[in-house]
């Protein structure tokens, strides 16, 4: 086996659980797990630390951003989760909590495309760099096309 097959075999089955949670579907109004946003929002998931303090007041502020880009944003601030959304279902919560479970302890940020994928893991909230790489994404850039 080569060297970090175990690696290899780790990250498959975390996408193999990822994917699972982002194929649940939910009929009606409320989004009940993660997999709900799947084709209709990019997720911004962040677990609260000290790299990531002041993350809420940050995705607060650039709400006009995060809108125009179709981004729903969830802080693990430990205490709960907060959200640009009305109201986070305990379905979400658990989805969110068992993602950073299976995450790096250093990937404190992670920003989820349309199709479920993680697009990137970063260790401190950076929105400006969140912006680029979603503008670069081919979904986005046939959105931006279109609008």
């Amino acid at each position: 086996m080569l060297c970090g097959g175990s690696d290899l075999n780790n990250g498959r089955r975390f996408l193999a659980m990822l994917l699972l949670l982002i194929s649940l579907t939910a009929y009606g109004a409320e989004m009940n797990n993660l997999g709900d946003y799947q084709w209709k929002s990019r997720l911004i998931l962040i677990q609260s630390a000290s790299e990531t303090e002041g993350a809420v007041e940050s995705l607060r502020d650039a709400h006009a951003e995060l809108d125009d880009r179709d981004i729903i944003w969830f802080v693990n601030t430990g205490a709960g989760l907060v959200s640009n959304q009305a109201r986070v279902s305990g379905g979400v919560e658990h989805d969110v909590n068992e993602l950073f479970a299976k995450v790096r302890s250093e990937d404190r940020v992670l920003l989820i495309g349309k199709d479920g994928g993680i697009k990137s893991r970063e260790p401190s909230l950076d929105l400006e760099a969140i912006f680029r790489r979603t503008d670069a994404m081919p979904m986005r850039i046939r959105e931006m096309r279109t609008d």
